[in-house]
């Protein structure tokens, strides 16, 4: 999985080279509060001609975690000079293999700051989610008590 990730990321990483998008690609940490709480690292990418910002997080390995979101940002208005914030909505969706093997998926509203340095090359973003779930694990239902936050940058090539 993770030499599979590694090489999507390389290709997004040399096409992001070509004068035809732009590719930000970076790496993120999580802290997730609400049913329980977790905590991670992960990477996270836009490409300039998708309108979504993905992220992909393995909070833990055993058991086996992975989480992916993908967030449309309605807007990024400018608060002052190169600081901006942003608001949005997205799709989000977890797997645990393990013990206690669950999947979720389900829905985000997001809400973050953002600053760009050096010319727009470097990006540093907060923000923090509403990210209501639907987990199928030893039973079925939904997790309303999900709030994310994450921290990270980004390079944009």
């Amino acid at each position: 999985l993770m030499k599979k990730l590694f090489s999507v990321l390389a290709v997004l990483f040399v096409l992001g080279t070509v004068n035809v998008f732009a590719l930000g690609i970076g790496a993120q940490g999580s802290l997730a509060t609400g049913g329980s709480t977790s905590a991670g690292g992960g990477v996270t990418f836009k490409v300039s001609n998708v309108p979504c910002v993905f992220a992909v997080a393995v909070p833990s390995f055993d058991p086996l975690a992975v989480g992916i979101s993908a967030d449309w940002w309605i807007a990024n208005p400018v608060i002052e000079g190169t600081w901006h914030y942003y608001y949005g909505v997205g799709v989000a969706g977890a797997v645990v293999i393990g013990d206690n093997s669950l999947f979720s998926i389900g829905g985000r509203a997001l809400l973050g700051t953002n600053v760009f340095l050096i010319n727009g090359f470097l990006e540093f973003y907060l923000q923090g989610a509403w990210q209501p779930m639907f987990t199928i694990s030893n039973g079925v239902g939904p997790n309303i008590v999900n709030f994310p936050f994450d921290v990270g940058f980004r390079f944009w090539f």
